[in-house]
């Protein structure tokens, strides 16, 4: 009888109909109540059904029984991460790879270390047989540290087990492209099948038709990344760019201004508005969007006031700049500049 009742079940369940399934395996359950097999089944139903609460009393049951059932173990982890419960995904994570010491299962808590930005820690860990997964990884914790060389090494060799991953290709791409090499990104391109359901990839997709120089192209792009992840302030700042280099100074200075709406810490979101407001000689404006911490944004400024004639203040500021970067060919022009105009040659 049991068995004729897991059969209905499974098939209920791969027709997606949860609630009949789970009718089922509860009847399945009265035979056997030491399942924790079917426990599991009934938390993974629950599951789908976006039912967590009640999934989480099954697992529950089950793990009291068998604390080291992975597959319980994998569907705690996922409610975590659903519930941004990052901390405790990351510990359930580490319980998993204890019990199985799976090379994707110790991936995996390096994927939760990367969600939470604690890069370094991934390189605590010994690992005695990295693959793709693992690779990738620590790839994209050196990609988030800029550390681009070292993160391009890994996944080169992560892409030589994978060839047609598709995560491993557009991380590969990004790098590319941090490190300027773009052509090589092109060619890497070609090998990336489009996805509208991926925000990153349309993103890369619309940097590269800016590479191209078609922007009217990259802006489609970036918008339907943007429609995906509207939370993320890059992709706005990427898009107002697009914008100015079309030279549409409105709807460049709205996406400067959502990016630095959702992300004010930036300072090269500033910068780049400060940019677009001196290019239509809104000096005033410019000077008030200007960060203090980046020497592109005080180039900036000595520009400005020597423009508007502010010409002591400016070699002012210049004295500052010499002394962080005494080789700039910028700086030794505005000086002699200035320099001539106060008659100081």
């Amino acid at each position: 009888m049991i068995k004729i009742l897991l059969q209905e079940g499974f098939a209920l369940k791969d027709r997606g109909h949860y609630k009949h399934a789970i009718e089922v395996f509860y009847k399945a359950l009265e035979e056997d109540n030491t399942s924790t097999e079917l426990l599991f089944e009934i938390a993974d139903l629950y599951y789908r059904m976006q039912n967590e609460e009640r999934a989480l009393n099954y697992i529950e049951q089950i793990l009291d029984r068998v604390p080291e059932h992975i597959t319980a173990l994998k569907l705690l982890e996922k409610i975590f991460i659903d519930r941004n419960a990052l901390a405790e995904a990351e510990q359930t994570a580490k319980n998993i790879y204890c019990v199985s010491h799976n090379s994707n299962d110790l991936a995996q808590i390096f994927r939760l270390l990367n969600m939470q930005g604690r890069f370094d820690e991934i390189f605590e860990y010994n690992v005695e047989n990295p693959n793709s997964s693992i690779y990738f990884e620590q790839a994209k914790a050196l990609f988030y540290k800029k550390e681009f060389a070292k993160a391009q090494e890994l996944l080169e060799k992560a892409i030589a087990e994978e060839l047609g991953n598709q995560d491993i290709l557009l991380l590969l791409g990004q790098v590319y492209y941090a490190q300027g090499k773009k052509d090589l990104c092109l060619e890497l391109a070609a090998k990336i099948s489009e996805n509208d359901e991926n925000a990153e990839l349309l993103n890369f997709l619309g940097l590269l038709e800016d590479y191209k120089g078609n922007y009217k192209e990259a802006c489609r792009y970036i918008q339907k990344a943007i429609k995906l992840d509207a939370d993320n302030d890059k992709y706005f700042y990427n898009l107002a760019n697009m914008y100015f280099k079309q030279g549409d100074t409105m709807y460049a200075k709205r996406y400067y201004n959502l990016a630095i709406s959702l992300n004010p810490q930036n300072p090269n979101y500033h910068f780049a508005l400060a940019n677009l407001y001196y290019s239509e000689k809104h000096y005033k404006r410019a000077l008030e969007e200007l960060p203090d911490n980046l020497f592109e944004a005080n180039l900036l400024k000595v520009i400005i006031l020597y423009d508007t004639g502010y010409l002591a203040l400016a070699k002012q500021e210049l004295k500052h700049l010499f002394a962080e970067c005494p080789d700039n060919s910028i700086l030794q022009e505005y000086s002699e500049r200035i320099d001539s105009e106060l008659g100081l040659k």
